[in-house]
């Protein structure tokens, strides 16, 4: 972490805490090494209810750890030419081939435009495919996100196999 004159260091714990004290997330546990020095730090608490003290060793649902692996795989068939960052996504996701997208963030989910252009490679990487969660999770387009994709809390055995998980991603 960087700093300045004016904004003094803060260890390892007081910037997860202050995380935790200030958004959303329950707790955190964190890991910096450099060197020979590592640190490890805690914060918050390991369930939402706040009553499980959040520790070094608690276990955690790791989602989205295949996204960098799937990124470097990518980037490999980009590099041999395989294929290219521009190339929209349709031809192996036939789901996403012609996008709707709600016409404004505050919109309700039946308010919807065709997309501008397909969705590419690059969007994917970089997480601009026109599905999300913003911040604001009260917006009506964000609803069908945890109730069709049940992307909410982790309950793995309730989330749709890959193709219909697609599908219903497509719908929305």
């Amino acid at each position: 972490m960087a700093t300045s004159d004016a904004t003094p260091a803060r260890d390892l714990r007081g910037v997860l805490q202050a995380q935790v004290s200030e958004g959303p997330l329950p707790g955190a546990v964190a890991m910096v090494a450099r060197g020979d020095r590592i640190e490890v730090a805690e914060a918050g608490s390991a369930d939402a209810a706040g009553t499980t003290p959040l520790t070094r060793d608690s276990i955690f649902r790791i989602a989205s750890i295949t996204k960098p692996v799937v990124a470097a795989a990518v980037m490999m068939l980009v590099e041999e030419g395989r294929i290219a960052l521009d190339d929209p996504v349709d031809a192996w996701l036939p789901e996403l081939a012609s996008p709707m997208v709600v016409r404004t963030p505050a919109s309700p989910v039946d308010d919807v435009v065709p997309a501008v252009r397909p969705i590419t490679v690059l969007d994917l990487l970089t997480f601009r495919s026109g599905h999300g969660f913003p911040s604001d999770f009260s917006l009506p387009a964000v609803a069908p996100l945890f109730s069709e994709l049940l992307q909410g809390p982790p309950q793995p055995q309730h989330v749709p196999a890959p193709d219909a998980w697609m599908a219903a991603l497509a719908r929305i």
